[in-house]
């Protein structure tokens, strides 16, 4: 039993310890945060039309409409085959991004480096101007997905240096199980560890974050209401 209850809390420590980048691909995103955020500091006009901050930065105008009763076919139609498949929509497209900048490094810059670091740090500035520092700390602190897809996008460049870096090693050696073993034991786990970062943080940015950052800048409602009610949700 104590080698048991010893075990969990190891085993766990492994499990985060395994999602962790590489200090090279975590240099390489705090570069890019920090560049973007000095970016829109010199150029915000500029910086605007290129990071538009989506939701997070966009005036939402959301329909909401709770009906009397819940029924199950109104709840699969509402957080299955709307909410879900949103969430499933985000999911794939992220996950083809992913797939591009780590097979053929070519999306890795515009996609990854500017595309998501830079933006994050783009947007933290606007919402620091927009709504005030504090506001924009709940903002970016509350909105969970941003960490999972920053993280799951520091993976990939992970990826891509391992799927390459073990490509050019075994040619040099002249072994092919050497590249086969190598996929098997680091790539294809690293794969499934973005594919499941992706597919937390599509259904966190539908089913958390929208409402979070909803609330922080129009008046309270509750979870409940907010999603058993909402049937649109446009940013302008």
């Amino acid at each position: 039993m104590s080698k048991s209850l010893n075990f969990k809390p190891k085993s766990l420590k492994s499990a985060i310890y395994g999602f962790l980048p590489s200090k090279y691909a975590l240099l390489a995103g705090i570069t890019f945060y920090i560049l973007g955020f000095i970016f829109a500091f010199l150029s915000p006009q500029y910086a605007h039309s290129l990071f538009n901050g989506g939701f997070l930065l966009g005036t939402m105008e959301v329909g909401l409409q709770v009906p009397d009763s819940i029924s199950i076919k109104y709840f699969i139609d509402q957080f299955v085959k709307y909410l879900g498949a949103v969430s499933f929509g985000i999911f794939l497209n992220n996950v083809v991004t992913s797939f591009i900048c780590i097979f053929t490094g070519i999306a890795i810059i515009p996609s990854i480096l500017i595309g998501l670091f830079s933006s994050i740090g783009a947007v933290t500035f606007f919402l620091m101007v927009k709504v005030g520092i504090l506001k924009a700390v709940l903002i970016l602190f509350g909105s969970f997905h941003l960490y999972l897809e920053f993280l799951a996008a520091l993976l990939s460049i992970d990826a891509f240096l391992k799927f390459y870096g073990s490509f050019i090693t075994a040619v040099r050696m002249k072994s092919p199980q050497k590249f086969k073993n190598d996929i098997i034991k680091d790539f294809i786990p690293l794969i499934l560890k973005i594919i499941v970062l992706l597919a937390f943080a599509a259904v966190l940015e539908v089913f958390w974050s929208t409402w979070w950052v909803y609330i922080l800048n129009h008046p309270y409602v509750s979870w409940y209401d907010f999603y058993f009610g909402v049937y649109s949700a446009t940013v302008l």
